[in-house]
């Protein structure tokens, strides 16, 4: 490749990038420290209380005391780091190594999807992204569920089916939405998918039986699921229960059936007013896309001490705001027109594609952007934290329509 004269190779330039990026991210951290994000400090709070009885989370003697069980492979992540170094900072720096390795995930996904030269521009695209910065400066379990995620489907591309299924296993005890990506490499290419959904199996069965010895219950991944519903998505036809979440005797409980009192109630709801149940779903839609904001409290200089973080950046501040913007305001806006533009972009991405009949390399990206939006209305509440796992598959349709304009420099019309 050929760059003002000089020429480098694709390989030597793409390493550069992605080490620039990383290298980035471990600055950031290193300037704005961590993140103080609500569930973040609450996976902080419950590491720290299973190092107390010497067990993983979720520990046995907490299992009638917890409201719900949490994201499992973060928590524990987070006991581990407490547990060798007395710090969460060597694991935000290994989040910071994951994020980097995702950015090269997405080059190689992208590669194999698509060409070269359109993998080059995703991974410019993604690295540019002001959203990506940050991320790894908090616990939140976006990150490595994404990062397993992208392994797992690049690992299924070269045929490493069986490790493809272990790797989205592990991601699914970070984030329960494996699955939705199980579909998507289903309908990628089946060849494979047997081994891929046995090796997941397996892995599922063994962190839910290490959970049973030690709890008696079978517990692989969250279940916050039904909670969000009663507390988030049924307001609207939630006339039976004025406290979402009250539950009689609910001392004599455990997290499980608690759960599964609010799954009763969340499905008699639904059925007795279905059409209500549908009418909430573009609102979720909507919540979840209207906004890209939530990495942005990285930059927020008074973040300890705010009550609530995310006001000074939210869609109404910023609303009321115009023009008087602070440093992060201003940031957080830049972000949400690159934000917009990319799904902007990507829509014309697909309607390109469609037009030269190359449906087939649409079948990823679009796959778990439109079979996650629905997982999202259906048994979601919306959410802008929500969208970060399809960004990597936006981003790659979204390079196809860039690269098929004639100002760009690897413009191609056999592209």
């Amino acid at each position: 490749m050929t760059i003002k004269g000089y020429h480098i190779s694709e390989n030597r330039l793409v390493f550069t990038l992605v080490s620039v990026f990383t290298l980035l991210q471990l600055i950031i951290l290193i300037i704005f420290g961590y993140t103080p994000y609500p569930d973040s400090n609450g996976y902080i709070l419950l590491a720290k209380e299973c190092l107390l009885y010497g067990e993983p989370y979720p520990a046995a003697a907490t299992i009638h005391e917890l409201p719900f069980i949490w994201n499992i492979a973060a928590i524990n992540l987070v006991a581990l780091s407490l547990k060798f170094f007395s710090s969460i900072t060597p694991l935000l720096v290994l989040y910071s190594f994951m994020k980097g390795a995702s950015a090269w995930l997405v080059y190689k996904i992208t590669y194999r999807i698509f060409d070269n030269k359109t993998a080059l521009l995703a991974l410019l695209i993604y690295i540019c992204y002001p959203a990506n910065y940050g991320e790894s400066t908090s616990t939140l379990s976006e990150l490595p569920f994404i990062f397993f995620i992208l392994s797992a489907i690049y690992l299924y591309q070269k045929n490493c089916s069986i490790t493809a299924g272990i790797l989205l296993a592990i991601a699914n005890s970070f984030r329960p939405m494996a699955f939705l990506f199980l579909i998507v490499l289903l309908i990628y290419d089946h060849k494979h998918i047997l081994r891929t959904v046995s090796s997941y199996v397996l892995i599922i069965l063994l962190i839910g039986s290490s959970t049973y010895i030690r709890t008696g219950r079978f517990i692989y991944q969250a279940k916050t699921g039904w909670m969000d519903m009663m507390l988030f998505s049924l307001n609207n036809i939630n006339d039976e229960y004025p406290d979402p979440l009250y539950i009689e005797n609910n001392d004599r409980l455990d997290c499980v059936q608690r759960d599964s009192v609010w799954r009763s109630r969340s499905i008699h709801l639904i059925l007795k007013h279905p059409a209500g149940y549908i009418a909430s779903m573009p609102y979720k839609l909507i919540k979840t896309f209207v906004s890209d904001n939530v990495n942005m409290c990285t930059f927020i200089p008074d973040k300890n001490t705010k009550t609530y973080m995310y006001n000074e950046i939210s869609m109404p501040t910023l609303y009321r705001s115009f023009p008087h913007y602070s440093a992060v305001q201003v940031l957080t806006l830049i972000n949400l027109i690159y934000y917009y533009l990319l799904l902007i972009t990507s829509i014309y991405g697909c309607i390109l594609l469609i037009r030269k009949q190359e449906h087939k390399k649409l079948i990823m990206p679009v796959s778990v952007v439109l079979i996650g939006s629905i997982v999202i209305i259906t048994v979601c509440h919306g959410e802008a934290r929500y969208h970060i796992p399809f960004m990597p598959f936006i981003i790659m349709v979204a390079a196809t329509a860039i690269r098929s304009t004639p100002f760009f420099p690897f413009h191609s019309r056999q592209q």
